[in-house]
C-alpha cells in the first residue's frame, strides 16, 4: 500500500525531534506544500484543519512512506490516536488534498487533522510552523523531549 503524508509542525524537515528523525528515515520526501485550512498554537506544538476551499493556507511538506504499515501506528501513536476510538483524540487522519509548491501538483495525502474546537487558539496567521516555533520556548522544549 502506497501511503503519502503531509506534516505542518513537529514532524517536518528542520525541526530536530525524535519522530521527524523517524519520518525522515522511513520515507522519501517529496517536496514543500500547502493545504487550505487554518494552523493554530496549541501551547506546546501546533494543531492544523483542513478547510476545503479556504483563503488561507497551511504550509507543510509531504512524505511517500516506504512502509505505512510499519510507520503510522509509531505516527498515530505519537498524535494521540487511540486504535479504540480514532474518532474521540485530539488529532484524527484524514485523507486531504495537498499542493505540492514547485509544481501546483496535487496529492492525496493523510493529514493529523485538529480535531477540537479552536476559538479559544491563537491562528498562527502565516500558516507557517517553520517561521513561528523558534521564538517559543515551550514548542522549543517540546521538540527537545517529546
Amino acid at each position: 500500500m502506497e501511503a503519502q503524508l503531509f506534516v505542518y509542525g513537529t514532524l517536518m524537515i528542520g525541526v530536530e525531534s525524535r519522530m521527524a528523525g523517524l519520518l525522515k528515515r522511513n520515507s522519501t520526501w517529496l517536496g514543500s506544500a500547502y493545504i487550505s485550512g487554518e494552523l493554530y498554537d496549541l501551547g506546546r506544538y501546533p494543531g492544523a484543519q483542513w478547510i476545503p476551499g479556504h483563503s488561507n493556507k497551511v504550509y507543510g511538506q509531504v512524505f511517500l512512506l516506504e512502509d505505512p504499515d510499519f510507520l503510522m501506528p509509531y505516527l498515530d501513536e505519537y498524535e494521540g490516536i487511540d486504535p479504540q476510538f480514532p474518532e474521540a483524540g485530539e488529532y484524527v487522519r484524514k485523507l486531504v488534498t495537498a499542493v505540492l509548491e514547485d509544481h501546483g501538483q496535487t496529492v492525496d495525502a493523510w493529514l493529523y487533522h485538529y480535531n477540537f474546537p479552536t476559538d479559544q487558539l491563537v491562528r498562527i496567521e502565516s500558516g507557517r510552523y517553520l517561521d513561528y516555533y523558534r521564538q517559543k520556548p515551550a514548542h522549543l522544549e517540546f521538540i527537545r523531549t517529546g
